[in-house]
């Protein structure tokens, strides 16, 4: 994707040896299946993002879509506001050294793969849709075992395997069931456990972010404000406030 100001100037080589000249404008997309030489000659110096994925666990995941196989066709111009929006997050992820977290990078890319498969995978055999959601068990039992590790290292692929399912798979089950993707679900339960946290004053936000797997202090602070509009801090100070006007209205009874 060309991230940079100005437009790309590409000169391609054509099978038959000529050129073909294409310009790739800011925002634009373009994709380059694995196997196809990768060539293209500009005289200016330009800025643009390239991300590379395994092709091996992409024909894989293919599988939930496509009854048949797969194929990856060479793309250029692809104007997508989406999934543009999707590669900005990669980008500024990476640039951040991943302030959000490995959980959040997963996430990321697993969007990006569904995405792409959805939309510009080529097969010949229809798209299929008729994975549907969970069942009331399987949801119950995603609830048990994100319980119980909200403080470890929690990846979409250890959920997946807990549940033998695809990550694919088990994103768009969740997603139907829930109306929320898994990782949404996971950080709502690791926020609404942090509220328990912060009423114990031995606990630093700090430590509170470690506990429950944040990347950093500024990672959870600002997760907490954007869920309940209000930083960890300012939360903990506000009950603090309640438990002290509960505790002087029980002692003015009492007398």
């Amino acid at each position: 994707m060309n991230v940079g100001e100005d437009d790309i100037c590409w000169k391609m080589p054509e099978k038959n040896g000529s050129e073909k000249t294409t310009i790739m404008k800011k925002n634009i997309i373009f994709f380059n299946p694995a196997g196809v030489v990768f060539s293209r000659n500009t005289e200016d110096r330009h800025e643009f993002l390239s991300v590379f994925v395994e092709p091996k666990k992409m024909i894989s995941s293919a599988k939930i879509f496509f009854e048949k196989n797969v194929d990856f066709k060479e793309m250029y111009d692809i104007d997508d506001p989406h999934l543009e929006h999707i590669l900005k997050l990669l980008l500024s992820e990476v640039r951040s050294e991943n302030k959000n977290g490995s959980l959040f990078m997963e996430n990321l890319t697993t969007l990006l793969s569904l995405h792409f498969l959805k939309n510009y995978a080529v097969s010949n055999s229809n798209l299929t849709d008729n994975i549907g959601g969970l069942t009331k068990m399987e949801y119950e039992k995603i609830l048990v075992y994100v319980d119980r590790n909200l403080t470890e290292d929690l990846r979409l692929d250890h959920l997946a395997k807990e549940m033998v399912m695809d990550k694919f798979q088990l994103i768009r089950k969740f997603k139907s069931f829930a109306k929320i993707t898994p990782y949404q679900f996971i950080m709502q339960k690791r926020l609404e456990h942090s509220r328990h946290l912060l009423k114990d004053p031995g606990h630093s936000l700090t430590e509170i972010a470690y506990m429950l797997n944040f990347s950093d202090q500024s990672h959870f602070s600002n997760s907490f404000a954007k869920m309940y509009g209000v930083t960890p801090d300012k939360f903990r100070k506000t009950d603090d406030k309640k438990h002290i006007r509960k505790k002087r209205h029980i002692t003015s009874a009492r007398r």
